[in-house]
C-alpha cells in the first residue's frame, strides 16, 4: 500500500514532511507527498490573531478535511498551529523529538545597537503577527513599534534586509530546518526564561485517522519521542485549560530534570482580548515545578487566571 502523506506548499512545510516521508520509507513504508493549500497561506495580509477567532485551525483544516475525505493518509503539522481538540475520527499519531525551542531575533545590521537591550536601536520597528512575540518583545523594551508581518520564512527574512522592517523573530527550529541563508543579518537566539515558546514549538505532529493501519501505527510508534510528547502535553494541557489560540498571548517551556517537570511560563494581559487594537495591562513571568503532570498543569492555569481576571 502507497501512503499518501499530505503537507502544506510552503518551504518549511515541505520539508518538515519530507524528514517524516524519508523516515517511513527507510522503516518499509511506501509513502508520497500530497500538497494541499491552507486558509492561513490563503489569508496571508492579516495578523493570526486578527482571524483566528473566527477562521481556527488556520494552517490544519484543509489537511484535516483531506484526512477525513481519505484523500491522504496521514499529515505533517507544526505542532504548534495544530488546535488542541482534534476532530472525531482523527488523533495523533507521533510527536517528533523536538528540534529548538527558542525564537530568534533577526536584525538588520543598520538597527543594531549593542548599549541597548537585545541589541537593538531605540524605537525600532519589529515585524510580527504573534501576539505572544509581541507582547514578550514590549516587556522587555517598550520602546519598540511592533507591527503585523506574514508570509512564509524567507518572505519575512526579505523584509529585514530590504528594511520594511528593523527586526523580526522567527523560530529558531524554522530557521535551522530551512537552513536559510542569513548572511548581513544578525541572528540572536533568545533566552526561553524571558521569551518561552509557543506551546509545542519545535515539534512535529504527525496525524492520522483513527482506523488506520496497523502498519502505519507501528511506523509512527518508532518514530514517536516520549520526552517530546511529555513535555509538548503539558503546554497544550495548559493552552487548553485556558481556552487559547493565537488570541491568548501565553508562552511556556516544559522541560523534564529528573523526577521533576518544570515550566517557564509568560503571559500577556490584554484590556480586551477581542479587540484588534492592543492596549496592554501588564506582563508577568513565573516557573513552576512538580512531580505530577496533572498537578502541574492545574497550577499554572491557576495562576495564569489570576493574573487575566486581576
Amino acid at each position: 500500500m502507497k501512503y499518501r502523506l499530505g503537507t502544506r506548499k510552503s518551504d518549511l512545510a515541505k520539508t518538515q514532511s519530507s524528514h517524516v516521508l524519508e523516515a517511513l520509507k527507510i522503516l518499509g513504508l511506501d509513502c508520497e507527498l500530497v500538497f494541499i493549500e491552507s486558509e492561513g497561506d490563503q489569508k496571508n495580509n492579516e495578523a493570526l490573531y486578527q482571524i483566528e477567532n473566527t477562521t481556527p485551525g488556520l494552517f490544519t483544516k484543509q489537511l484535516e478535511v483531506a484526512l477525513l475525505n481519505r484523500e491522504i493518509d496521514l499529515a505533517v503539522h507544526s505542532l504548534k498551529d495544530l488546535p488542541t481538540e482534534q476532530p472525531s475520527g482523527l488523533k495523533i499519531g507521533a510527536i517528533s523529538a523536538r528540534a529548538s525551542t527558542e525564537d530568534c531575533l533577526l536584525i538588520h545590521p543598520e538597527a543594531l545597537d549593542g548599549n541597548q537591550p537585545l541589541f537593538l536601536k531605540l524605537d525600532a520597528r519589529v515585524g510580527t503577527s504573534s501576539l505572544r512575540r509581541e507582547a514578550q518583545l514590549l516587556s522587555a523594551r517598550p520602546d519598540l513599534k511592533v507591527s503585523p508581518i506574514r508570509g512564509n520564512l524567507p518572505t519575512r527574512l526579505n523584509a529585514i534586509r530590504e528594511r520594511k522592517f528593523d527586526a523580526t523573530l522567527l523560530a529558531a527550529a524554522g530557521l535551522e530546518r530551512l537552513k536559510l541563508n542569513c548572511d548581513g543579518i544578525h541572528v540572536f537566539k533568545l533566552s526561553e526564561r524571558e521569551f518561552p515558546p509557543a506551546p509545542g514549538q519545535g515539534a512535529l505532529a504527525i496525524e492520522i485517522r483513527e482506523d488506520a493501519s496497523e502498519d502505519l501505527i507501528q511506523a509512527l510508534n518508532q518514530i514517536h519521542d516520549p520526552v517530546g510528547a511529555l513535555e509538548t502535553r503539558v503546554e497544550r494541557k495548559v493552552l487548553k485549560g485556558l481556552f487559547g489560540g493565537c488570541t491568548l498571548p501565553l508562552g511556556i517551556r516544559c522541560y523534564k530534570e529528573g523526577n521533576l517537570l518544570k515550566t517557564k511560563v509568560f503571559i500577556g494581559v490584554l484590556k480586551d482580548r477581542k479587540s484588534h487594537t492592543k492596549d496592554w495591562l501588564g506582563f508577568h513571568h513565573f516557573d513552576i515545578s512538580s512531580q505530577d503532570e496533572q498537578t502541574l498543569v492545574d497550577s499554572v492555569i491557576e495562576k495564569v487566571r489570576g493574573f487575566l481576571n486581576g
